[in-house]
Order: structure tokens, then C-alpha cells, then sequence
């Protein structure tokens, strides 16, 4: 007889509803232990031993964890699209195969890059705020998303969902993708997106830039001043990606200066935040808490898919998720 699997989630079921997976865990005769343990290294590690895959959320596996974890034939799938936690040759030295979650929750994070473009246009949470501290009206001049230059940097799944879910309104959009497939191009046509050719175009003409980029290596700080100077004064800037994409201190500057009119973000490079950034003390700057992906139903879609990824891993064989396949044992 077979030993049971063990599945170890790095969430707290109190403020995630983690049903589907641990009824599909309970399906499939599995034990499924959901048990937040955050950034904490050694408890990963820990946890990580006793399981025989990992959903992992933004606890880092860099090569010193994966050799301790090494060995065992264990799965780690990130929740999430996000590889930036986990060292990928690391693991793959280690025979660690490592999956991911792309498109699963695209339409919720693009649908919070929208409420920051509506914000930072319309000026929404200051009324908000300003009616539950009495103020009536609370009213600041702001601008229709209508008649403008939408412009993305990178044209991957959330972008294109950025571009499906904003068609009803009468703007235009300029997008510049430095990985640019067919689908994408194929995609462009379809919705009228005109393609740059350097990302310089797009920070130079558009009225809000969304950015749309992994963190890697070569991209830590790539939106800087110089991007900054590029963009109009009136310009907005919003960031779902990864806050580590932006240089944050060249932000600050713009922002202060006024060489851009407005940030959002639904990220941070260091989250949470420290209480004195600045980000979240200045009236042209807005933040929300990583929330994009945290909709019920990108949630259920991403916990079925690691469902069945682990079942797959189980199953010997390699589900199409996985990043380093070479890794997966027959």
C-alpha cells in the first residue's frame, strides 16, 4: 500500500477560503496541512520536509532551502504566476521540479489596475475619504479614462485583460512587449493595440503607463528616473506587477517634483511597507495591499489547477505547468 501524500499550504485557511483544494486533497486520499508560515526560512524548510509538495506563496527558495529539502521527490507550486521566490536552476540542480499558475488570476489583478487608472482620473478615494471625516462636498477636478493614451509595458495575460475589460471606453492603447509572441501580436490586432517599438515610445506619449513585467534580475529599478523624465507631467503611472521593477527612491523624487502627476500600486518593493514610506504618506500616491489576485473566483481556478498539477506530479508525470520538466522522475 501506497504511504499518503502529504500536500503543505502556506496559507492561513482564516483569511483564504482554501476549500477547494483541501476537499480535492480529501478526494484524492491525501493529507493537507494549511498552515501560514509567511517569509519565515527555517519553518518553511521544516514544513516543506514533511510534505511532499509545497504551495508556495512568497516564502523564498533560494539554493541553501532547496538542498536542505532535496531528495525526497517533492513539488513546490507557486500560487501565483510569480517565480521571483524561487531560484529555478537552483532547483533544477536539486531535482526539485517547480510549477506555476500563469492566467489564472489575470482578470483580477487587471481589474485592480483599472480601479487605480479610475482613481488616480477621478480622484475616488479622496472623496471617500474626505465624506467619512465629514467633508461634504469633498471634491477634486479629475479626468475621464475616455480620449486617452493607455500604455503598457508588457503585453502578457493581465495587460491583454486590462485591454478586454477597458474596451467599452473610448481610449487608445500603445503596448511594447520585449518577448512579444504571436498570440500577443495576435491579440493587438484583434483590439486595435498599436505595438511600440522601445519602451521609451510608450512612457514618452502615453496618459497612463500600467506596468505588465516580471521581476528578474535585469529588471530590479528598470522604471527610474529616466522613465520618469520621459513621461508627461500629467502622466499617471501603476504598478501590479512587482514593486522591485521600480527604482522606489527615483519615484519619490518624480512625485515630489511633479514630473509625473500620480502613482498607484497594488505592490511594494518591501511588503509590507515600512509605516514611514513615504508612498504612503504623499497625496498623489496610492496603495493598496497585494490584493489584485484575491477574488473567489481566481482563487478557486488557481487552487483546482495546483490540484491537479500535484495529482499529476503524483502520477509521475508532468503536467504542462511545470518549468523545469528535465526535473520530473518516471
Amino acid at each position: 500500500m501506497n504511504e499518503q501524500k502529504t500536500v503543505w499550504v502556506n496559507l492561513n485557511p482564516e483569511k483564504v477560503d482554501l476549500t477547494p483544494i483541501v476537499s480535492r486533497c480529501e478526494q484524492a486520499g491525501w493529507r493537507c496541512i494549511t498552515e501560514d508560515v509567511g517569509v519565515d526560512q527555517e519553518k518553511s524548510v521544516a514544513h516543506a520536509l514533511e510534505a511532499d509538495a509545497i504551495v508556495s506563496i512568497g516564502e523564498r527558495w533560494e539554493d541553501s532551502q532547496l538542498s536542505a529539502i532535496a531528495g525526497g521527490n517533492r513539488i513546490i507550486v507557486r500560487y501565483g504566476a510569480g517565480l521571483d521566490n524561487v531560484d529555478i536552476p537552483a532547483a533544477t540542480r536539486h531535482g526539485i521540479p517547480v510549477a506555476n499558475l500563469p492566467g489564472m488570476n489575470s482578470p483580477a489583478v487587471a481589474e485592480i489596475a483599472l480601479l487605480h487608472i479610475l482613481n488616480l482620473g477621478r480622484r475616488f478615494s479622496y472623496s471617500v475619504g474626505g465624506v467619512s471625516r465629514g467633508i461634504w462636498p469633498c471634491s477634486v477636478p479629475g479626468n475621464e479614462l475616455d480620449g486617452k493614451l493607455l500604455g503598457l509595458i508588457g503585453f502578457g495575460n493581465i495587460a491583454r485583460q486590462l485591454v478586454r475589460i477597458t474596451s467599452g471606453f473610448r481610449r487608445r492603447v500603445i503596448a511594447y512587449d520585449a518577448y512579444l509572441n504571436d498570440a500577443g501580436r495576435a491579440f493587438a490586432r484583434e483590439y486595435g493595440v498599436e505595438l511600440a517599438d522601445c519602451p521609451e515610445e510608450v512612457y514618452r506619449r502615453a496618459d497612463i503607463v500600467s506596468l505588465h513585467i516580471p521581476f528578474t534580475p535585469a529588471n530590479k529599478g528598470i522604471v527610474n528616473r529616466d522613465c520618469f523624465r520621459l513621461m508627461k507631467p500629467t502622466a499617471y503611472l501603476v504598478n501590479t506587477c512587482r514593486g522591485g521593477v521600480i527604482n522606489e527612491a527615483d519615484l519619490i523624487e518624480a512625485l515630489r517634483a511633479g514630473t509625473i502627476r500620480g502613482f498607484g500600486a497594488d505592490v511594494m518593493c518591501q511588503e509590507p511597507p515600512d509605516p514611514d514610506n513615504p508612498l504612503l504618506h504623499m497625496d498623489n500616491a496610492f496603495v493598496t495591499s497585494h490584493l489584485g489576485a484575491l477574488a473567489v473566483e481566481s482563487e478557486e481556478r488557481s487552487q483546482l489547477l495546483i490540484a491537479d498539477i500535484i495529482a499529476e506530479h503524483f502520477a509521475g508525470r508532468v503536467h504542462s505547468n511545470v518549468v523545469n520538466p528535465e526535473t520530473v522522475r518516471h
